[in-house]
């Protein structure tokens, strides 16, 4: 039944293009939306029945509507956007598996320019972006490789020197010459931009990049036994050659575009976004959709672009099979922020239609992988923990973080995530405890409650709703602290293992019924979390108790365990062999290899008995 209120504002709402605000009985905004006729898109939630959960909740809430009315379908978008940024509505579509990707900048405007990593980009600001890179690995082998190939100043300090006449003490790179030497006045500007044009000509695809240099790095780290560090410029060659090499998608042309496939499962949409810079494949972007209440797939669409490319390079042309809508308003906002024409097309034949149908392949992939089955209802468990626990936002992301440690020595901790009554292992974490004392389980549980959400803040991941520590009222305003100097307002509970009683942060105890949907999964989290921590810290006992004993062995050294570790891969590879294949592959006398192996195998039996 609509409210009085709502009634009179229902018959106030005029038909002009502009946005409607929705809020609920809070004055919280819990949804924005555009249309260009208002008084019909909003009556539309009003006048039937729902079979969309999200929708029904959504009116269900709805307690009063603002709006604004705009002289043009273009400004309601640009309006609805910037009005969405600001105020976060829990009901609109969020981009949940879509944290920005990492871009290198070139600044273009300094006297010496760099070459940095950043996640926002500006169209107007004279420097050059290259991006987005959906692999952050291969994003820093880059920026080594370059700088190593064309000998460019990697120092903050040595930048903050460049200033004409200021010197500071070099840098190690700068006596092994691999670096231009900018701090010491040993180049020019003129002279350096020779070098900065070259790795701009090797990131715009125009020319291939040398791998000589790491080549023969490579040979001799291993001819010197330093197979930890050959290692990783083995990893930096093969994520470089595989980015360098492999990716090229042959086009006439240098060409900037972005193929955009899609994927529908009832209330549900995946986008695959394929991207391409410079005539070169760099990769793709999955971004998983729930529909907004009301909206067709072209409303989707136009919304989802206009968001995604808030942060990220609009190319020069964006393909899809379907047109979003009111392209053409769309295309305006864009083309307003590149500073340039931006062109949307559906393609029919050719190249493009090829790769387009490779992006829609993609997204069908993965909707297969992740089993949607049409509209993903909030399963009962998540609706009872909302209801008993009396919690402002349904408890759809439940975080888990337990400690564990054998007398305060090797302290570990797990986290482990649930999603609408789920496990989501392929999110689960683990940490080794740097700062805290061990045994000392608040300060544990304050350091990686710390470590976890700065990180997600930093990656702009979704945080979780309901935010759970094993322990009692210690452990949860350890906690609490630190969320709170973080400015993260999210509901945070402990939970004591011999009573299984939920405690919150100002003390009161909770006791659900074990027979309720919600208390079940929040124990069975709890206990996965615990299983996880104590399966990580012994491990973790087990390596170090091992390590120490090898060597305190008589000929055994930090060199020969790493040498070992190379060539085998672990120290169970390590046990299984013969003392004989030990000494020729680590080059060790064989009375001590025959050593290693049987206090391996002593090692072993002891843990199995």
């Amino acid at each position: 039944m609509q409210s009085e209120k709502l009634e009179k504002i229902l018959a106030l709402m005029p038909a002009n293009p502009g946005i409607y605000i929705m809020k609920n009985r809070t004055g919280e905004i819990i949804y924005i939306g555009k249309s260009r006729s208002l008084k019909k898109r909003v009556k539309s939630y009003f006048n039937r029945h729902h079979d969309n959960l999200k929708t029904s909740v959504l009116v269900s809430a709805i307690e009063d509507i603002e709006f604004i009315v705009t002289e043009t379908e273009i400004e309601a978008l640009i309006l609805e956007n910037n009005l969405i940024k600001k105020h976060k509505p829990r009901y609109n579509i969020l981009l949940k598996d879509s944290k920005t990707h990492p871009y290198i900048r070139v600044t273009m405007k300094e006297r010496y320019p760099r070459l940095e990593k950043v996640r926002k980009v500006s169209f107007r600001d004279g420097n050059l972006y290259f991006g987005p890179f959906p692999n952050e690995y291969d994003l820093t082998r880059i920026v080594d490789l370059l700088s190593r190939n064309f000998r460019l100043c990697t120092s903050k300090k040595g930048f903050a020197a460049a200033a004409p006449g200021k010197k500071v003490r070099p840098c190690l790179k700068y006596h092994l010459g691999i670096c231009q030497g900018i701090c010491q006045g040993a180049v020019t500007p003129e002279e350096y931009s020779v070098s900065i044009h070259k790795a701009v000509e090797v990131l715009a695809g125009r020319s291939d990049p040398d791998f000589t240099g790491l080549d023969k790095q490579l040979k001799s780290l291993a001819d010197s036994f330093r197979f930890e560090e050959a290692a990783e410029v083995r990893d930096t060659l093969t994520a470089l050659r595989r980015f360098f090499e492999n990716q090229k998608v042959e086009f006439v042309k240098p060409l900037n575009l972005d193929f955009w496939g899609m994927c529908e499962a009832n209330d549900r949409l995946i986008f695959s976004v394929f991207f391409v810079r410079g005539g070169k494949m760099l990769g793709n972007r999955i971004l998983d959709i729930e529909r907004e209440p009301e909206t067709s797939n072209s409303e989707v669409l136009q919304t989802v672009i206009s968001r995604f490319y808030d942060n990220n390079i609009i190319p020069a042309v964006i393909y899809c099979s379907l047109e979003p809508d009111g392209v053409d308003a769309l295309l305006a906002m864009l083309s307003e922020r590149a500073g340039r024409k931006v062109a949307f097309h559906i393609p029919r034949k050719g190249q493009f239609l090829n790769l387009l149908a490779m992006a829609d392949n993609n997204a069908l992939e993965v909707m297969r992988n992740i089993k949607s089955e049409g509209h993903e209802r909030i399963d009962e468990s998540v609706i009872d923990l909302q209801n008993l626990l009396e919690l402002k936002v349904a408890p759809v992301r439940i975080e888990c973080v337990d400690i564990s440690h054998i007398q305060g020595t090797d302290p570990v901790a797990s986290l482990v995530v649930c999603h609408n009554g789920r496990p989501r292992k392929g999110e689960y974490r683990l940490y080794h405890i740097k700062s805290a004392q061990g045994g000392d389980d608040p300060a544990s549980i304050a350091e990686v409650t710390r470590r976890r959400f700065s990180r997600l803040l930093r990656e702009r991941a979704q945080l979780p709703d309901l935010y759970i520590v094993d322990g009692g009222i210690t452990q949860v305003r350890a906690a609490l602290r630190e969320l709170e100097e973080l400015g993260v307002d999210t509901a945070i509970l402990g939970l004591a293992k011999r009573e299984e009683t939920l405690v919150k942060p100002d003390g009161t105890e909770i006791n659900l019924p074990f027979s309720s949907a919600g208390m079940k999964s929040i124990i069975k989290l709890r206990n996965e979390a615990h299983r996880f921590a104590n399966t990580f810290q012994k491990k973790t006992h087990s390596r170090r108790v091992m390590r120490s004993a090898l060597l305190n062995l008589p000929g055994v050294g930090p060199a020969t365990l790493r040498k070992a570790l190379w060539e085998f891969g672990s120290m169970a590879n390590v046990a299984a062999t013969t003392p004989e294949e030990l000494q020729k592959r680590c080059q060790i006398p064989l009375k001590t290899a025959e050593v290693i192996i049987a206090s391996l195998k002593e090692g072993t039996h002891e843990k199995a008995a």
